[in-house]
């Protein structure tokens, strides 16, 4: 900072390049801080490190075949990734999806359920979507606790707070993912499983949604409120009359 004049642009690129990162890792067996999105501007130094590098290889004129061959090399080496990364399969989690399998599982009044909590983040950009569900774990909210994934309720207070509904939304890992393992989320996965019973589940991209119930019954309920569905779809599609539409609408 106390150079006058023009900077040398390694001096400028490298640090920009490696430092954030590098800073990150270091201090990640303390406390775990590392997250690329965090540092994904330290490509700026990459960047200028290649077009640094572009801008020699064009002063050494070499002959324009290679000049061509290059460029058609990088061009088919970035090509791939570049179509990948701008595809839905690249993603981890679609909380578009997500947000929408959770309202359409979710009946008024039922309760929610994170596993493990920082899952709250998924539903936190369409709040509509949770809109007429209680979130059972949760104490402080994002926005007041000044935190991503809000703070939830002690672990022994869980399970009674869990117990006040017979209907439960849970948005849960997809199979095989590593889970969060602490008191907290012990308690809802050990209350969930001597209390209820799963009825259904809607598996999206980097998530699973399941829905528990207290009674057998319950499930019945759902099992005729979809097919009660699925035949007025059917019906609509078969051009049948209005009044069997509009009921299966009110259940929808």
């Amino acid at each position: 900072m106390n150079v006058r004049g023009a900077i040398q642009l390694p001096v400028l690129a490298l640090p920009i390049l490696v430092l954030p990162g590098l800073l990150l890792l270091l201090l990640s067996p303390v406390k775990p801080l590392f997250v690329d999105r965090y540092v994904l501007y330290s490509s700026i130094g990459f960047a200028l490190l290649l077009g640094a590098g572009i801008d020699r290889f064009h002063r050494r004129q070499l002959s324009s075949r290679t000049s061509w061959v290059a460029a058609l090399a990088v061009l088919a080496a970035l090509l791939p990734p570049s179509l990948y990364l701008r595809m839905p399969q690249s993603r981890h989690d679609d909380v578009i999806a997500i947000g929408n399998a959770v309202r359409h599982a979710g009946r008024s009044g039922d309760g929610l359920l994170y596993l493990p909590g920082r899952h709250r983040v998924w539903t936190g950009a369409t709040p509509e979507d949770t809109r007429f569900l209680t979130d059972l774990a949760l104490v402080q909210d994002p926005t007041s606790s000044n935190t991503l994934a809000g703070i939830e309720l002690p672990a022994q207070d869980i399970p009674a707070r869990i117990l006040k509904f017979s209907r439960i939304v849970a948005v849960r890992d997809p199979e095989g993912a590593h889970s969060d393992t602490n008191s907290q989320e012990e308690a809802k996965t050990r209350t969930l499983k001597r209390y209820f019973r799963e009825c259904g589940t809607t598996r999206v991209t980097g998530a699973r949604i399941t829905v528990y119930v207290r009674k057998v019954a319950l499930c019945r309920e759902d099992d005729q409120r979809l097919a009660a569905v699925e035949r007025s779809k059917k019906e609509l599609r078969t051009g049948a009359s209005s009044p069997p539409i509009w009921h299966a609408r009110r259940a929808e």
